[in-house]
């Protein structure tokens, strides 16, 4: 049984000028991957290549979330933090740095998807190299970046880390409210 995690990113404003920077990490079983796949497409809209939170609205978000929670996935991780504008990709190699060796070592996941930003998927890299030449997780922790309309479990991490910057920014809680509930989500701030 092979474990995957899948990684999508999210944030916003906060007062005094910082941001909250977000990465989930949802965690599935290779077996269920067709069925969830199936039943996400089945949740797009004529006009929709791909589900993405931040473009559809209050109410659809609230129904695409009790759908996710339907779905056969073994919990998320999520990590978040406060940076400024300036700081995004710092914090960025820092969630990411801290999320690796977790899921390698504590969630035993065996590959690693995350929604590919084009030339900046060189830093991602880069902070996995460092993590494998400071032993932090083994070479065989496989990290592999994908487009977020070519899998669609990567829509899922996308309303998981969403709903959450959502509810905290925007006082918007139901969708994230219905998915803590039906899925173990651990919810770290301020990671050392």
């Amino acid at each position: 049984m092979e474990i995957y995690a899948h990684i999508d990113e999210s944030g916003g404003r906060l007062s005094g000028g910082h941001r909250l920077y977000g990465m989930a990490a949802v965690l599935t079983e290779q077996a269920h991957h067709a069925g969830i796949r199936q039943h996400l497409q089945g949740l797009l809209l004529p006009t929709e290549d791909h589900l993405h939170f931040y473009d559809e609205s209050p109410k659809r978000r609230l129904q695409i979330a009790e759908s996710l929670a339907d779905l056969p996935f073994t919990g998320a991780l999520l990590v978040t933090d406060e940076t400024t504008d300036t700081e995004q990709e710092r914090m960025r190699r820092r969630l990411l740095g801290w999320l690796l060796p977790r899921l390698q070592h504590t969630e035993s996941v065996d590959h690693t998807i995350v929604e590919s930003r084009g030339g900046g998927d060189k830093h991602d890299r880069r902070t996995r190299d460092h993590l494998i030449k400071s032993r932090q997780v083994s070479s065989a922790m496989r990290v592999t970046h994908v487009l977020k309309h070519h899998d669609e479990l990567l829509w899922v991490a996308d309303f998981v880390v969403s709903s959450y910057t959502t509810a905290l920014l925007h006082d918007q809680p139901d969708p994230w409210l219905t998915l803590n509930a039906a899925h173990a989500i651990d919810v770290i701030t301020d990671p050392r």
